[in-house]
């Protein structure tokens, strides 16, 4: 499944859960590889403002996509990444467990 597809699923659920009725999701963490940051184009660094860089390495990506598609939306969300190029959801899960679980607030 490419980068683009999944990364439109994912949005296509949150914003369906919140449009459902259910309780809005405030905030949204993509954990990911190069893929998510979207390496090599000019999407890198687009938006890195409105989303927190778990890595500091000021990246937007397409959590900043997602951040700017939510608020044309209307909807309002506490956008944050943890990435590195090359990596699977293990490794995320093995080495970056402390820096997930202590996601820091997003910048607006």
């Amino acid at each position: 499944m490419s980068s683009r597809v999944c990364a439109g699923a994912v949005a296509g659920l949150l914003l369906l859960s919140a449009v459902s009725g259910r309780a809005a999701v405030r905030s949204v963490l993509f954990i990911g590889n190069s893929f998510t940051f979207a390496a090599g184009s000019a999407v890198r660094f687009y938006r890195a403002d409105i989303v927190a860089d778990l890595n500091g390495q000021g990246q937007g990506g397409v959590p900043a996509l997602f951040r700017s598609f939510a608020n044309q939306a209307g909807l309002d969300y506490d956008v944050s990444l943890e990435t590195r190029g090359g990596s699977g959801l293990d490794f995320h899960l093995a080495e970056k467990l402390g820096v997930i679980g202590s996601k820091p607030a997003c910048r607006s």
